[in-house]
């Protein structure tokens, strides 16, 4: 018996180790959990069990892998609501929408790109940073063709670079891919045996039509695939692509394959107008789709060339606009048809033309109808500011109240003041934090010197210190000065206003935009054009001189942008740039600065 024991023990030990060295992840059923393995191992010295750390054997891609793992959870996870309002009828809760153009739209109910796929893959990179969504039609051009490619090419897979966001807008990575309507498709390689290669990001290709890895391999832009790739997009049944961009060395390659197949003169005529050369699409195929009938009617904009096999848009936007306009005049239109037409006939750029018939629905007896009214007045003339002002005074729901107070901050206007002056003047408005907000953004956009009585008791009623430092700015925006410089805590901050207030209170607001640029460091005389220089060095200073100094630039040079959302360096950039360029124009020199604003060192 006594030589059973340790033979057990043996037995025991070489069993565990077989198993831990066979499976080193069997002690998970779902994969995403390898994502961080455990670093413990179990190993015996002289009988007893000791803990040690397991070396790292992850390379870069099994790292991406895991990377895309992780990603792919986070997209799995229910969807948080819509940024932006969009009214939808019943049928209409899942689909999704292209609103705008291609570089300044956005997208509603974005579709994500099928995953797991075996056709279809996006990179690690790219799929990490969540830009894998588009419209349905943009997804369905995609997967079909991945689809016959798979066909016509077993094993093989279509890479996916950037996409768009799930609601679209502006990315870092493209000044385009904005509603859903674009997508970067990686290129077929193959490798030095001739056999696919799976690349894990795009690769650049040269004149020769070949690449290296980092790990130094060959590979060679698969020709045959890729002009394969080509005709497929070109001949969907269903979804014409306006256009590919592509490096011009590589599109010539493409059109040469074509023409060696014998492809169809209608092919190749396509090919002609919508394969377009650019030189930075050297590593991917850029596509993009048209906007949808549906598209259209919800304010979808084809810019740049409408081909001759594409059906015109503007007669489909007529036909949409007369189809809105007979919602709304319908007495058996429900409240989402008639909000859904409100909304689309302002984002068509049609509502201007029907003013007086969306003002109305502000009087509309359902809420949602009324809220879509107010949204929708953002889009019309100065006649809007005193109807939403007039709503704004018997409306009881609170919902509506804050939409009809956002379209009031979209105007300019001597309505949009006094209504906010009345709306502060009532503290219940300390309780309302989001349509404070709103006023409050307003009046650094807007700084009149009227605001500074109403702000001024609202900073002695606040209680809150979020809210109070936002009441400052604003106030601080119209003072041009920044109480809180060199104010140990809010007190002081709220000192300091009230102290300036009891001064300056009784003078002009031009003198305390000059005094306070001043104060700030910036030698700023007059708000004129000998100032520029000094008011572009301003653009540099605290927030609130910062605003009255593009304030005073978008004044002087008659500019309509609105910079006041961009970062510091965009702005100063922007300006800078401005009137660089008419620097004779307005008899100063500004050679003593790139056109970034950087003084440039002698």
């Amino acid at each position: 018996m006594s030589n059973q024991l340790p033979l057990k023990r043996i037995l025991l030990r070489a069993a565990c180790s077989l198993i831990l060295i066979m499976f080193p992840a069997c002690t998970s059923a779902h994969p995403e959990e390898h994502s961080a393995p455990k670093q413990d191992v179990f190993s015996t010295t002289d009988g007893t069990i000791q803990i040690k750390k397991r070396p790292t054997y992850i390379n870069k891609k099994v790292e991406e892998m895991l990377k895309m793992r992780i990603a792919g959870e986070k997209m799995r996870e229910p969807y948080p609501p819509l940024k932006r309002v969009f009214y939808t009828t019943p049928n209409e809760d899942k689909k999704s929408f292209s609103i705008g153009d291609t570089r300044d739209g956005y997208m509603i109910n974005g579709q994500p790109l099928p995953s797991p796929s075996l056709i279809i893959r996006q990179h690690p990179v790219q799929y990490e940073r969540g830009l894998i969504y588009g419209t349905q039609n943009l997804i369905k051009v995609l997967v079909d063709t991945a689809q016959t490619m798979q066909k016509k090419f077993p094993g093989t897979i279509m890479y996916m670079g950037n996409m768009g966001a799930r609601e679209g807008g502006d990315i870092p990575y493209s000044i385009s891919h904005n509603s859903g309507r674009d997508a970067d498709i990686g290129f077929y390689y193959t490798d030095e045996k001739g056999k696919f290669f799976h690349p894990n990001h795009l690769y650049k290709i040269n004149r020769n039509l070949q690449t290296r890895t980092e790990e130094g391999k060959t590979l060679t832009f698969d020709l045959e695939k890729n002009t394969t790739l080509v005709e497929t997009l070109l001949t969907h049944p269903k979804i014409n692509l306006q256009f590919i961009f592509l490096a011009k060395y590589i599109r010539n390659a493409v059109q040469k394959e074509l023409v060696r197949r014998g492809a169809s003169e209608d092919l190749l005529n396509r090919f002609e107008q919508v394969v377009q050369a650019q030189a930075a699409h050297n590593d991917h195929f850029h596509i993009r789709i048209y906007c949808s009938n549906e598209d259209i009617c919800a304010g979808c904009i084809d810019k740049s060339l409408i081909h001759e096999w594409q059906e015109d848009p503007v007669p489909k936007q007529e036909k949409c606009v007369q189809k809105h306009l007979g919602t709304l005049n319908s007495k058996k239109s429900d409240s989402s048809h008639k909000a859904a037409a409100l909304q689309r006939l302002a984002l068509m750029g049609a509502a201007a033309e029907h003013g007086s018939k969306i003002l109305k629905f502000l009087n509309d007896e359902d809420a949602t109808v009324r809220s879509a009214a107010a949204l929708a007045a953002q889009s019309l003339d100065s006649t809007a500011p005193k109807a939403l002002s007039d709503r704004l005074a018997k409306e009881n729901e609170d919902a509506v109240r804050q939409v009809i107070i956002q379209s009031l901050a979209s105007f300019d206007s001597a309505n949009t003041r006094e209504t906010f002056i009345l709306e502060m003047a009532n503290e219940s408005i300390l309780a309302q934090t989001q349509n404070l907000s709103t006023i409050l953004k307003y009046i650094s956009g807007h700084p009149h010197e009227d605001y500074v009585t109403p702000l001024s008791k609202l900073l002695a009623s606040s209680s809150q210190e979020a809210q109070k430092q936002e009441i400052l700015m604003a106030l601080g925006t119209v003072a041009n000065r920044d109480f809180c410089h060199k104010a140990t805590d809010l007190q002081q901050c709220q000192s300091k206003a009230q102290d300036w207030i009891a001064k300056n209170g009784d003078k002009t607001r031009q003198s305390w935009l000059i005094s306070g640029f001043n104060a700030a460091g910036y030698k700023v005389k007059a708000i004129d054009a000998p100032n520029i220089p000094a008011l572009l060095d301003a653009i540099d200073g605290p927030r609130q001189v910062s605003i009255n100094a593009q304030l005073a630039l978008k004044k002087i040079g008659h500019i309509e942008q609105n910079s006041l959302d961009w970062s510091v360096d965009d702005a100063r950039w922007h300006y800078t740039r401005y009137f660089k360029r008419r620097a004779k124009k307005y008899k100063i020199k500004l050679d003593d600065r790139d056109e970034h604003g950087i003084k440039i060192k002698k």
